[in-house]
């Protein structure tokens, strides 16, 4: 199966190359937003008049902006309020997360699809936390990062439901093997960092060991992901009785009580995002 999956990948690849199958894009705010912040010299009146263009990615800033955790009681009631309240950084993480779930929200399998957004978002919110952890590591890079873990998922079931010539078992089987290769050419096609393009097609690797003795953001993705979905059963058993560096790296038993703190909190902000 795994050579089968292999020689679909080249296929894609191919089609990609041709045209012939169109990888999503970013909305077009998002990209600008994000290509502002980038800049140095950005100021928030530009940054204010370029998200304004799209009313509901605003509504949705002022929610964040007003959330118990964001707020500490004081009414925020303009986009420029809120952009000073949360800073630019925070902002642009913001922004690129309700452009990519909007992305998401296009696929055909609504009922797939709403357990593939609580998933991806459970995963940000750990990987925040657990980045958080750690001072060489930027927490909102993390959180992305978890967000986008698996989206390599959705560009693949699009073309392989697409194509009656595979059994469901096999479009699962493919979809589980080749999703962190789709996924990392969908990143670069979106011009994400590299180290979010190294999470995508390195997440499953739960016994990938990074260099050196503290983890990077691929490591804090693969234990979100442990802890999201287990390793007691299920997808990740197998790993139960052995040693994963990923985790050594990042989970310390005195951490464990911060973490259920910071997972609250940062769920909360999640769960704005997602409001229709």
């Amino acid at each position: 199966m795994k050579e089968r999956a292999l020689q679909l990948l080249r296929v894609i690849e191919a089609d990609i190359a041709d045209n012939r199958l169109i990888l999503p894009s970013l909305p077009e705010v998002a990209v600008r937003v994000r290509q502002l912040i980038a800049n140095p010299d950005c100021n928030i009146s530009v940054l204010e008049r370029q998200i304004s263009k799209d009313a509901a990615m605003t509504a949705r800033l002022l929610k964040v902006a007003n959330s118990s955790i964001m707020s500490r009681g004081n009414k925020v009631t303009s986009l420029r309020h809120a952009i000073l309240n949360l800073g630019f950084d925070l902002v642009g993480s913001l922004v690129t997360q309700m452009a990519i779930l909007q992305t998401m929200r296009k696929s055909r399998d609504e009922a797939r699809l709403e357990g593939f957004v609580a998933g991806s978002l459970r995963v940000s919110t750990l990987s925040y936390s657990i980045a958080a952890q750690f001072d060489h590591l930027d927490p909102e890079l993390a959180s992305l990062g978890g967000l986008l873990h698996d989206i390599g998922k959705l560009p693949l079931r699009e073309y392989l439901y697409s194509n009656p010539d595979f059994s469901m078992d096999e479009r699962l089987q493919f979809e589980l093997i080749l999703h962190p290769y789709t996924g990392a050419i969908l990143l670069k096609h979106w011009g994400m960092a590299d180290a979010l393009i190294q999470v995508a097609f390195y997440h499953e690797r739960i016994l990938r060991d990074s260099p050196g003795e503290l983890p990077d953001y691929t490591d804090v993705v693969i234990v979100a992901n442990l802890m999201h979905y287990g390793i007691e059963r299920g997808r990740y058993s197998r790993y139960k009785n052995q040693l994963i560096p990923a985790l050594e790296k990042c989970i310390h038993h005195d951490q464990l009580s911060t973490l259920e703190g910071s997972i609250e909190e940062r769920m909360e902000m999640a769960l704005v995002l997602i409001e229709s």
